[in-house]
């Protein structure tokens, strides 16, 4: 028996054999000649290169002129029509995708430096630029490409797993998650919370374990214990957290506490029918499809989570956000040009369609709130509304019964935040994003885990706009789970709190406890809004903060 340790990211004590999915260290990499499926490598190239370009051309604010215009020319270079078709014709004539972008590639930047001599001091860089996105290509990229068919319950060990492979096992089997790498911040370390899956990221080495060898997953203690003795598997099991909510008087909520859904845990169901859902994040039910769901796929799926809810618990469904980590196995379609050119969602009009008509009939005879996600453009937001209002009107044509709608959208990048005036004038509500507002807050370093001044003044400021304009506020994210914040997000004026199923009954539970012995009721404080757009150390913003608890 040995201890391995890490970081605890799903709470939890569970036993079962250790499943190793590793990677073959083979001595010579895969960037074949030979293509394994020409269409599938087509797909894969034009896929891969918008994503790449697109992420060259959202690189927020580089500190010189020359580096944007090396990583404008860089993604016009990669996407020019020329350069794709004789890259597709190679791949079609037997090519892999890596090695007919290596050729078409790297022997026409020669000639693209003559005729762009301004970049000649720059070709170093340009070149080293699409090598990485070629290197994106190859089929040894490090990711896991096969999955077993899970039959009993396992502890699964790799080095690191997206939501959508999670997602694409049966996670009934699934006991617990350890990863060698991992984010905590990332959208698996979610839904691991969300499944009540206990997990722990950062294991040093935990892929040297063989596969049937008997793991305790103290997730607790940040602990992976293996080949436990049965005494201590005992001990450990029987002291697991048997929480109990002591208070359940509805009376003492003056705020809606909705559950952040996304993978289907069939045991929160009976949360989500009381609690309503706070927020569906749809592109969770889809990760795992191998195709592109149709609307008919969708509405079975989102009529099932919809029926049950109490007649006076919300329906807020925001529609998909395939960003950052969350890449689905099917090909998503993005708009190559119009208002969603870009749109960081990744998600293109035709599918957003789909899933706006799928959500209104899925919620016919009720109501419904639509949340948008990462808009960063006014005109990004005119053109949802209107794809919004397009549904509405070609379901009424139709003669199609649909539910009553509502609009929000999310305010998680600091472009939300300075718009939100505007972007209030046009929904019933604003629900402001932490998560991925923490991340500004502190880039380019990684996300910082404290509650730091520059993430309060962007929240007080789309409070402010919520304020101004008379429009619910809603709170979203890691930070609204946070119960020493409640104070602050009452007197930011705050009525709508997301949190995970997990957390429900602890937050539910502070806020009954806080209306008793404070008598709280959420109102803007304009005194609170200008000393925190005043304050630039976290030890005065935490003097604001204890002054409020």
């Amino acid at each position: 028996m040995y201890t391995l340790s890490g970081l605890s990211i799903s709470a939890g004590i569970s036993s079962a054999p250790a499943l190793v999915i590793a990677k073959e260290n083979k001595e010579y990499t895969q960037d074949e000649l030979f293509t394994y499926d020409p269409d599938v490598e087509s797909d894969t190239y034009l896929k891969k290169s918008s994503l790449f370009a697109q992420k060259l051309r959202q690189i927020v604010n580089p500190n010189k002129d020359c580096v944007r215009d090396l990583l404008g020319a860089a993604a016009g270079f990669l996407t020019s029509q020329d350069n794709k078709n004789s890259v597709l014709k190679l791949i079609q004539s037997g090519c892999s995708a890596s090695m007919a972008a290596r050729s078409v590639l790297l022997s026409n930047l020669e000639e693209f430096y003559k005729h762009n001599t301004d970049l000649q001091a720059d070709k170093s860089e340009l070149t080293s630029l699409m090598n990485e996105f070629i290197h994106t290509l190859g089929h040894e990229s490090g990711e896991i490409t096969q999955l077993p068919k899970l039959t009993k319950d396992v502890i699964l060990i790799t080095k690191d797993l997206s939501p959508a492979q999670l997602l694409s096992l049966d996670t009934n089997h699934i006991k617990g998650v350890v990863l060698e790498g991992g984010r905590d911040s990332g959208h698996l370390s979610v839904v691991l919370r969300e499944l009540g899956i206990p997990a722990i990221y950062s294991v040093f080495d935990a892929t040297t374990i063989k596969s049937g060898t008997k793991i305790l997953l103290d997730a607790n203690s940040a602990a992976v214990i293996v080949d436990p003795s049965d005494d201590i598997c005992q001990s450990l099991m029987g002291k697991q957290d048997l929480f109990c909510d002591n208070i359940n008087d509805e009376s003492l909520l003056n705020i809606t506490i909705g559950c952040a859904v996304g993978a289907n845990n069939q045991d929160c169901n009976g949360f989500i029918a009381t609690h309503g859902l706070g927020l569906l994040r749809s592109e969770f039910l889809f990760l795992s499809s191998t195709t592109e769901p149709t609307e008919e796929e969708m509405i079975e799926k989102f009529y099932p989570l919809f029926s049950n809810i109490s007649k006076n618990a919300p329906i807020t469904a925001r529609t998909f956000d395939f960003a950052d980590d969350k890449k689905p196995l099917f090909t998503v379609r993005t708009d190559d040009t119009g208002p969603l050119e870009g749109y960081g969602a990744c998600v293109g009009t035709e599918l957003l369609k789909k899933e706006i008509r799928a959500l209104l009939r899925a919620s016919s005879g009720q109501k419904i709130t639509i949340v948008f996600p990462l808009v960063t453009k006014i005109s990004e937001k005119d053109y949802l509304l209107s794809l919004a209002k397009e549904c509405q009107k070609e379901l009424t044509e139709q003669k199609i019964p649909f539910g009553k709608l509502d609009i929000s959208f999310m305010i998680e990048t600091p472009a939300a935040v300075l718009l939100a005036p505007d972007i209030a004038k046009d929904c019933s509500m604003m629900i402001i994003g932490t998560s991925s507002l923490a991340e500004y807050a502190s880039a380019p370093c990684p996300p910082d885990n404290a509650f730091t001044p520059v993430l309060a003044k962007m929240i007080v400021m789309a409070a402010k706009a919520a304020h101004d304009t008379n429009v619910t506020l809603g709170i979203a994210g890691r930070f609204a789970s946070r119960t020493e914040l409640l104070p602050f997000f009452y007197k930011l004026g705050v009525t709508y709190l997301v949190v995970g199923t997990y957390n429900i009954k602890k937050v539910k539970t502070q806020v009954e406890r806080l209306n008793l012995e404070k008598d709280l009721n959420p109102k803007f404080d304009e005194v609170l809004y200008n000393d925190v757009m005043n304050t630039y150390s976290g030890n005065v913003l935490s003097d604001i903060m204890n002054k409020l608890n």
